[in-house]
């Protein structure tokens, strides 16, 4: 429906919740009043507005969030409104993008703060942002909100990236300059760059670790709002060592300490909280914003003032050959003898299991559901996250721990079982088989779905569910 701007036409073209080819379709046919089938062809729309008579103004928003759906086939629609625009007069075209009234999200310290100094992102082309000077590196969009990286590599021939298994080709737009385009949906991504078949890691691209090694990652913006540092008191980051007699090694965690610690004399309860395979004690912060999504919880009153542990779930010991094993039964034995008692003897903290708490992504809740169930004195509140009551690891998993959680009394002593998991994650058979388990066995728990796959664009939304919960 053409809407009226003074004496123009005026038409609002909104991108956002069209999910396929033949839904867009349809929808331009709608909107441009097209004739029935000419929404199915670009050059139709092309040809069709160049040969429309009257002054019309086409205001086109939402495109940001179905990139990852409709990907170049979308922008190939934006190009085809501004091919028409160049040669048609009267016909102009707006192109506005949420990103672009949000876009001081670019500046928050949640998206730029990282273990590593990088370049940070750049709008070009939106208000006063700056064309990329020579030399200039990163994650960048263009005006309509696309992201691209922009990265500069001598001498290459070939350059790659890999995101979710997907590879996206660069090219090269000026003498060692390469650039891709991203047609991703907001969130986070892990991405490995390859140049000339050889993986390397960039110092102009966020840095954490994951896949056993650091690894490179992008925000894709704009970043959740709950997951922004606001103008809130903030909780303090430490870095703690302690002597593992477990490990026979100095062993290191991070602690979140809430706002109002130093200044208090209270004690505090306590959650214990574990990264996936791969990862280590500083994932729920560098990737996760753990830290900032409870400073925003607290501020709002939605949440009880805890500390929150953080420590190497990955526990390896040397096997035949010098090789190393990861071996679960360690971390817990390492947790429970050495992480805890060290906790509740420097901080002020409450030292019974209604004051303790255990979450876990991944691997990190099949080491949660193995306490629980080995160890139900030690915590009465647990979370799993994109993970598992039943233990996937070996070729023959110890699920002894089931037999306690199996038990009526368990569910009447625990304070809380949250389970959560993305809908497109490749386990989902595994939670809906404890699904099963649950109702079998009667096991009370919370139980939340989300879109996406297993990744930390769940697993933020997980601890912002789950936190609200605990100690209430």
């Amino acid at each position: 429906m053409k809407e009226e701007k003074g004496n123009d036409h005026m038409i609002k073209l909104n991108f956002a919740g069209i999910h396929t080819r033949q839904e867009l379709h349809r929808y331009l046919e709608e909107k441009l009043q097209l004739p029935q089938s000419q929404g199915e062809s670009l050059d139709n729309i092309y040809d069709f507005l160049t040969l429309a008579a009257g002054r019309l103004h086409i205001i086109v928003e939402g495109m940001s969030r179905n990139r990852s759906k409709l990907g170049g086939y979308l922008d190939g629609v934006v190009r085809s409104l501004r091919a028409a625009e160049a040669v048609t007069e009267g016909l102009t075209l707006e192109v506005r993008e949420q990103m672009d009234a949000d876009k001081e999200w670019l500046d928050n310290p949640a998206v730029v703060e990282q273990s590593c100094a990088y370049s940070r992102p750049v709008m070009v082309g939106m208000g006063d942002a700056p064309v990329p000077v020579s030399g200039q590196e990163g994650l960048m969009y263009r005006a309509e909100g696309m992201p691209y990286l922009r990265l500069c590599f001598a001498n290459a021939v070939d350059v790659q990236i890999d995101i979710g298994g997907v590879r996206y080709p660069f090219l090269e737009t000026d003498k060692d300059v390469w650039t891709v385009d991203l047609p991703l949906d907001p969130g986070f991504y892990y991405v490995h760059l390859y140049v000339d078949n050889c993986l390397v890691l960039s110092p102009f691209l966020p840095i954490g670790y994951g896949h056993c090694r650091p690894a490179n990652y992008i925000e894709v913006g704009p970043m959740e709002e709950f997951c922004l540092m606001k103008d809130v008191p903030h909780g303090t980051i430490r870095h703690e060592y302690f002597v593992s007699r477990t490990t026979g090694r100095t062993e290191t965690c991070v602690c979140y300490v809430p706002p109002g610690y130093e200044e208090g004399s209270g004690e505090y309860p306590v959650l214990y909280l574990q990264h996936g395979f791969g990862e280590n004690e500083r994932g729920w912060i560098w990737q996760g914003k753990v830290n900032h999504i409870m400073d925003n919880l607290l501020a709002e009153g939605k949440a009880v003032p805890m500390l929150i542990v953080m420590a190497n779930g990955m526990v390896m010991t040397e096997c035949e050959a010098g090789k190393l094993q990861l071996r679960h039964e360690l971390f817990l034995e390492e947790l429970k003898q050495d992480i805890i008692p060290f906790i509740e003897q420097k901080y002020r903290v409450k030292k019974d299991r209604e004051h303790r708490a255990m979450a876990g992504l991944s691997m990190g809740s099949m080491q949660t559901s193995m306490l629980i169930g080995k160890d139900p004195e030690l915590f009465a509140w647990a979370g799993l996250f994109s993970g598992f009551l039943h233990n996937l690891v070996g070729e023959h998993p110890d699920n002894s721990h089931l037999e306690e959680i199996r038990k009526p009394e368990f569910s009447r002593n625990m304070k809380l079982l949250f389970r959560g998991m993305g809908r497109q994650d490749d386990f989902w058979k595994n939670f809906e088989e404890d699904d099963a388990f649950c109702e079998e066995y009667s096991v009370v728990c919370i139980r939340r779905e989300y879109e996406g796959g297993h990744d930390w664009n769940v697993w933020r939304k997980c601890i912002h569910d789950f936190l609200p919960m605990l100690f209430v």
